[in-house]
């Protein structure tokens, strides 16, 4: 927003540009599931204490879905503190079962 407000709308839009990609797989089919991503990030943001959620919703992406969702989050720089954010996810990946 500090790059609309400076009159810099190329680098507001090289800025934005990463959160797209992340946007579109929080929110794709069955879209009723993006609450799962958005919990899952703000979890790994540290923005709320655990990633479990009413009904058991925190299952209704897969393991592979979440770690794309992470990716993405990552790439377009979104965690305050990649590296806790990056041993959140490992510690999910560890109960999942899955192999690195």
């Amino acid at each position: 927003m500090a790059a609309l407000d400076d009159g810099d709308a190329a680098r507001y839009e090289a800025e934005m540009a990463p959160t797209l990609p992340l946007s579109r797989t929080v929110f794709e089919a069955p879209t009723f599931h993006y609450k799962t991503g958005i919990a899952f990030l703000a979890w790994l943001a540290g923005h709320q204490p655990g990633f479990t959620m009413v009904g058991g919703l925190q299952s209704a992406r897969s393991v592979v879905h979440l770690s794309e969702v992470f990716a993405l989050a990552n790439a377009a720089r979104l965690f305050p503190d990649p590296e806790r954010a990056a041993a959140k996810l490992r510690g999910l990946l560890d109960v999942a079962g899955a192999v690195r």
